[in-house]
């Protein structure tokens, strides 16, 4: 046997894509007056648009954070991970079938920001971007609303009342190709207004992805990883910050692994686990990949401290569903979520 087969496992210039456009507007302005935080209903709206024949499968919108949320006056900076988008309704116009809709389309139900890197508000569509008009050039429109939240907290209490902060936010559509559909900025504005309520001590977590986790890679180079399993761990791969305790669960996106030529393999014939690095006495449990949300880890309260991971992959000896698969990359994405416990 002489083939290399790859399993990509994603967890997120500006050119023109012929077939299709991007465009957005929002809502950019939100005022805070209570220590429960506030939510914006219509915060930002994509439009993906075009005409005639359109068939775009595996598409993305991603949103990335551009610099600090900095006030106006430069003394302050409101913590990225307070800034939440939650999908509100999809809308428009398609031949023959409807617009697809936000369970149809698979996206996250909750993207927090994070500093310093892309996030994905639609990680991977389930639901291609589909047109085929009865007449020439029929117009195409998908439109995608989303609400804008400001988590509250007692962290509120620690700015002067009437501060402003931005936001300076880039949005970015992809293709199947991950090629730039369009990109446009657009700056949000919190102001925090005279507080009302009580300050309560809400569960504050946190996590994120070393880099080289971000896109992984679970490859079968030789006749040995057929035989034996294939597996690859990326060292210090989940960074975990909690003041409670709490649980991680893993899902996939996507009901398989798939390639570019339509070719499947099925998630279950994964493994994964996280490894505690030392220091880390959170409880890890081995799952093998699903669309159902599993517990991979659990764990007390960091002290506001990081805590460290590492994330394996990996396969059973002598799979007959890798070894009878054709040699091509297969791509799946994964959604993390951690919760108080």
């Amino acid at each position: 046997m002489n083939k290399k087969l790859c399993l990509i496992l994603l967890l997120i210039s500006i050119s023109c894509f012929s077939q299709i456009s991007y465009s957005s507007w929002v809502n950019s302005y939100l005022q805070i007056n209570s220590y429960n935080g506030n939510t914006n209903p219509d915060a930002y709206t994509l439009t993906l648009a075009g005409n005639g024949n359109i068939n775009i499968p595996n598409w993305r919108v991603s949103v990335r954070l551009k610099q600090p949320v900095m006030s106006n006056n430069g003394n302050y900076i409101l913590p990225a991970n307070k800034i939440s988008f939650q999908p509100v309704s999809s809308s428009g116009k398609a031949y023959p079938n409807p617009v697809p809709s936000i369970p149809q389309i698979g996206m996250p139900l909750n993207v927090i920001l994070k500093e310093g890197q892309e996030v994905f508000l639609i990680p991977k569509s389930n639901a291609a971007l589909f047109n085929q008009p009865a007449q020439p050039n029929g117009y195409y429109s998908l439109q995608i609303k989303y609400s804008m939240n400001l988590a509250g907290g007692t962290y509120l209490g620690a700015y002067p009342a009437w501060i402003t902060f931005t936001a300076p936010l880039q949005f970015t559509a992809y293709d199947q190709y991950n090629n730039i559909i369009g990109t446009m900025d657009h700056n949000f504005q919190f102001q925090i207004g005279t507080l009302s309520g009580t300050p309560t001590d809400i569960p504050e977590l946190s996590m994120k992805f070393g880099a080289a986790a971000m896109n992984s890679n679970l490859e079968f180079k030789n006749m040995q990883d057929y035989i034996n399993g294939a597996h690859v761990t990326y060292s210090n791969a989940l960074i975990v910050k909690s003041n409670t305790n709490y649980q991680i669960k893993l899902k996939s996106l996507q009901t398989q692994f798939s390639s570019p030529a339509g070719n499947s393999l099925p998630l279950d014939a994964v493994q994964f686990n996280l490894i505690p690095i030392s220091g880390n006495m959170g409880t890890v449990y081995t799952v093998l990949l699903s669309t159902v949300p599993q517990i991979i880890a659990a764990g007390g309260s960091t002290q506001n401290a990081d805590v460290y991971y590492d994330m394996k992959y990996s396969t059973q000896p002598n799979d007959e569903r890798f070894i009878n698969a054709k040699a091509e990359d297969y791509t799946t994405t994964l959604q993390f979520e951690i919760t108080p416990q």
